[in-house]
């Protein structure tokens, strides 16, 4: 027996690096034979596009705020909400109010056109800094009310490639001003105090230009170099005339915990502007043979392989050694392509879009889409392949239809607002979605 074994697996070996194995449809008649290696890549594919009702973004550790425009994903915004804070609240008597004014410091992340004027407007928020009654956690269509009359503006040109640069937004003269002399009068003087006066403060985007999102960083303490965050300046004098009599009182964000970005998709203008429902499916075939995906907006592409299960009626004695997706990225040109990532997360939905699981190959190891071919001069050859072995074991497994579907998803989609769009058929009609699952049969 174990040499029968060995034989096989020799066997296996020479099949598996030959260029002849057959390729088989479901349906066709096989004829029996001892042992070999059977191909199927003529599956049956569902592909379409869905929106789940909602993203955390609590937590991300990434202030996201801006907007633009995208003829596939209609006009995108980001906007922040954070709460701030301070570990001691006292300025001396002798000291002398200057100004105020938020300091926003680039992470690197940028989406958009970096070229264009973008404006953005702090606002304060006018109710307790929490989650509703019902949730743990602030999402990308969270909401807190907030003052219409703004505190501070600034119209500018990102330098987000700069990390030590920042955006400084100068806030209003009289809110400065009473927050230091109650600070100074020792009318605050604990965090709890400094909340119920400031609930927090949110910075909107102006979206009637089409330029970009950017991503700020913050730490949750003291720190005041390259920390996002509120401060005060004022004097002090003193007897020592070495020292530096410009200080600082500054103000960081409470906690991770206490900043969420909501983003929004205004999808009217796109061929996807219908969803209902998180359970909503809309069809590659309305949508011009392409699926599409967004983080932070939740826009998900959705791949189902419906006939997956009739590998089962191939024969009562096989293992499937091999199964991969392969999909196609819509390139238009070069900088299209210079955003794709490396890879992209890929999750399996239920029939109502709910996650169930991410995907795991056949020992349970996270499974990726990784991208092949980025090398290709011409964008002919540019695909992302899915390791579908686990996927596969799962649902020939299973005695129920478990009716599953694969969900591609951005890694950071609670934190960015990349978007790609997936191409279902190629230029000449041909699929552009494939599964091929290499099986042995004996």
């Amino acid at each position: 027996m174990r040499l029968f074994l060995v034989s096989c697996f020799i066997f296996l070996l020479a099949l598996s690096c030959s260029e002849e194995v057959s390729n088989y449809p479901v349906g066709t008649n096989f004829i029996d034979s001892d042992i070999n290696i059977k191909i199927i890549d003529s599956f049956s594919i569902k592909a379409g596009t869905f929106r789940l009702d909602s993203l955390i973004t609590s937590s991300s550790s990434r202030i996201l705020i801006g907007s633009e425009y995208d003829d596939n994903f209609g006009q995108i915004k980001a906007q922040s909400y954070f709460q701030l804070n301070n570990s001691s609240f006292s300025i001396s008597d002798d000291a002398v109010y200057d100004s105020i004014g938020l300091v926003l410091h680039y992470d690197n992340y940028y989406h958009g056109d970096t070229t264009k004027l973008q404006t953005y407007r702090v606002h304060r928020v006018t109710e307790y800094f929490e989650p509703d009654d019902d949730a743990y956690a602030f999402y990308n269509l969270s909401k807190l009310s907030y003052d219409a009359e703004p505190l501070g503006e600034v119209s500018f040109i990102p330098r987000p490639n700069t990390t030590t640069d920042s955006v400084y937004i100068p806030l209003d003269y009289n809110l400065g001003l009473e927050i230091f002399e109650q600070i100074r009068d020792d009318e605050i003087n604990t965090s709890d105090e400094f909340f119920q006066y400031l609930y927090g403060l949110t910075v909107i985007p102006d979206t009637t230009a089409n330029a970009h999102v950017l991503g700020f960083k913050f730490t949750s303490d003291v720190t005041i170099d390259d920390n996002s965050g509120m401060r005060i300046f004022y004097t002090e004098d003193t007897d020592d005339t070495s020292s530096d009599n410009d200080k600082q009182f500054n103000f960081y964000i409470s906690s991770a915990a206490d900043q969420f970005n909501a983003i929004d998709a205004d999808l009217e203008s796109t061929l996807i502007n219908y969803f209902e429902d998180s359970e909503t499916i809309i069809s590659s075939e309305d949508t011009d043979d392409k699926i599409y995906t967004q983080a932070g907006a939740g826009i998900c592409a959705r791949i189902e392989i419906p006939t997956l299960r009739d590998l089962n009626a191939i024969s009562d004695n096989s293992n499937v050694l091999k199964a991969e997706l392969t999909f196609y990225p819509e390139i238009i040109d070069n900088d299209t392509k210079s955003e794709l990532p490396d890879s992209f997360n890929v999750y399996v939905v239920d029939h109502k879009n709910r996650i169930v699981t991410q995907l795991t190959d056949i020992d349970g190891n996270t499974a990726y889409a990784v991208l092949s071919g980025n090398d290709d001069e011409f964008n002919q050859n540019t695909y992302y392949t899915v390791d579908m072995s686990g996927f596969v074991q799962t649902v020939l497994g299973s005695e129920t239809d478990l009716n599953y579907a694969l969900m591609i998803q951005f890694a950071d989609y609670d934190k960015i607002v990349d978007n790609v769009v997936i191409k279902t058929v190629d230029d000449d009609g041909h699929p552009n979605i494939n599964l091929a699952v290499t099986y042995l049969n004996y």
